[in-house]
This record gives C-alpha cells, structure tokens and sequence, in this order.
C-alpha cells in the first residue's frame, strides 16, 4: 500500500469511529501484521491504540489484504517497516536494573510480591512485573526523588510504594488505593519489615484530604486514561506536590491512549507547570490479568485466544515542576475511561 492508501484507510476509519486515526497508525498496523501473526504480539508492537486496531483489521480484511483465522495473516507484501527490536535482553529496554537498589530490596520485594492480592476487574486492575516495579524506583532514585523525600503513590496494584520503603531511602510513603485489599496487604508489609510506610483507602475521584495538598516531594500513578481519568489521577498528584523542584512518574499506554491523547496530556502537564524530563517507551510489562475474556475489547476482537505471554506495556514518564500547581481540589464528576479504552 502507498500512503494514498494508507490515508484512504485511515479516514474511512475515522469516519466510521470518529477517533482520530492517521495513516501512521495504518501503517504501524501493517508493519506489526508484517513481524506476528499473533493478535496479541501485534497489538504490543504496533504502538496503535486497541481500539483504533480492530477497525483498521476489518479494513484490510475488506480489501482482501488481511485473513483473519486463528491468526492475523498478511495476504500481499506491502512496504510498512517492520518494528525493530532491538531491546537490551538484561534490562528489557529499560536501561536500569531494580536489583542495584539498596541494601536488600530487591530480595525483599520479590518475596512480597508472590503474596500479593491478585487483580481484580472491580477496579480495574492490571499490575506490572516487579523487574518493572523496581526498576521503576531505581528511576527515581537515580533523579535523587527517594533519598530524604516525602513520597505519595496514587494507586498501588503495582505495589510500588512497598518498593520504594524497602530501600529504605525515603522518609515517609504514603499510599491511596481505593482497594481495601492493597491497603491491608501494604499494612502488613510495613508492619512485618519496619517501613515508614502507611496506606489508605481513598478514591481518587474524591477530593484529597488538606493535609495531604502540597505535602509530597515525589508521586507515582498510573492513571485511568481517559481525560477525568488523568484529571483524578496525575492531577491529584499535581496537587499533592509541595512545588517547584519535585517530580512525579507517570504511566501512559499506547493500547489506550492515542498520540492526540498524549499532546492533550502534555499540554495539561505544560498549563501546570510540569515539564517532562523523561519517557521511557514500553518501560512496564504488565502481567496478564485472568479476567481478558470479561473486557470490553473481548467481543471486537477477530481472534478469541487468550495471551501467552505479557502484551500490554506503559511508557514511563517522569515529570517535574517549574512552580505549585494549583489544581481545584473537587471531586471529579463522570466516568473516568473513554472511547479508547478497551481492557477494563
């Protein structure tokens, strides 16, 4: 396919969906078709976002250049480039290892995390590995984010406050789930190793508690995607930041959130004073969850087969302040996903 093609399958896309679709999107589609036949390896190496997938499948299914069986097979050569992989096998791309944490926490870690309360699609749940956990927290230990400081996490399926206190870096951890099972599991962890780690039951779509605005030095989320979704999450965490200096880390997909999604999120980080200082693409593998046959993308999608190996990634972005936010402190009124999220 030309790009005269690509654009004329990316509009009627876009017609037929009113999401905003590109022939980039098209054409990484293609190039991910080109490597697997695999829907869910297509899905983690196409960058495209889920929901934008399926229509783009039944289009060149359409044109006949797409077989849909038991896998996805190209049925012509087309000129899309192949995504590379040229990852580092020992950090997966990262470029940090979790297990140069301090002292003993990466041992320390591994072992809680086997005892971990499974995900739950309640709360729409989906954690990460803990290679991507700790090497989440080797980040901000690199930027100087843990030693000393005041850290806030803003849901925690990930268990993530839990690693950072074991290093034993930080002054105070402070952890917001809205899952009572997470809080008890973090409180039993904090009491049995001695951390400074505390952990409370609260919905981010309710307003924080005064004492905890401005309060932090460091935050980590990953948020619901969808903008009131961001709003409640990554704004929350805005809030609670004391100011100018401070940082937060951020997870964002590219199987829910689409590229006009990301420039409106960089522009709500740019309004509030939050410049980006790192992205670090496909830094979190999630495990797969046991509830994909009950998510909303099960009944789109062309091959009903469960994964075989993790899909789902997040990039890592962390941020920092030029000066306060000063976000309203309100609760956040309507459904935090939109019309481009598929797994909850």
């Amino acid at each position: 396919m030309n790009k005269e093609a690509l654009v004329q399958v990316a509009e009627e896309v876009r017609r037929a969906t009113g999401l905003p679709v590109g022939w980039r999107d098209v054409e990484r589609t293609l190039g991910a078709l080109r490597a697997t036949r695999d829907l869910w390896e297509a899905v983690r190496l196409s960058r495209v976002p889920l929901r934008f997938l399926v229509p783009i499948w039944e289009s060149l299914a359409r044109r006949g250049l797409l077989r849909v069986e038991e896998g996805l097979d190209l049925l012509a050569e087309v000129p899309a480039p192949r995504p590379g992989e040229a990852a580092c096998p020992a950090c997966e791309g990262r470029g940090l290892v979790g297990e140069r944490l301090p002292g003993r926490a990466a041992e320390r870690f591994w072992a809680w995390a086997k005892e971990r309360p499974e995900a739950i699609q309640d709360f729409d749940q989906g954690y990460v590995t803990p290679e991507s956990t700790l090497a989440r927290v080797a980040l901000a230990w690199n930027w100087g984010d843990l030693e000393g400081k005041e850290v806030l996490v803003l849901g925690d399926d990930d268990l993530t406050g839990l690693a950072a206190a074991l290093t034993g870096l930080p002054k105070r951890v402070v952890v917001l789930d809205a899952d009572p099972r997470i809080v008890r599991f973090l409180e039993r962890a904090a009491k049995a190793e001695g951390l400074p780690l505390e952990a409370h039951v609260h919905d981010l779509r309710e307003p924080l508690p005064e004492a905890w605005v401005h309060a932090f030095h460091t935050f980590f989320t990953d948020p619901v995607e969808g903008p009131l979704g961001l709003q409640a999450f990554v704004g929350r965490g805005l809030l609670a930041l004391e100011g100018e200096g401070c940082a937060g880390y951020v997870g964002l997909t590219h199987v829910e959130a689409s590229l006009a999604k990301w420039a409106d999120f960089q522009r709500f980080l740019l309004e509030n004073g939050a410049v980006i200082t790192e992205l670090r693409d496909g830094f979190h593998v999630y495990e797969n969850w046991g509830y994909i046959e009950q998510m909303r993308a099960w009944p789109w999608l062309p091959v009903k087969r469960r994964p075989e190996k993790p899909w789902y990634t997040s990039a890592l972005i962390r941020l920092e302040l030029l000066r306060r936010a000063d976000l309203e402190n309100a609760r956040v009124e309507g459904d935090l996903q939109d019309e481009e999220a598929t797994t909850y």
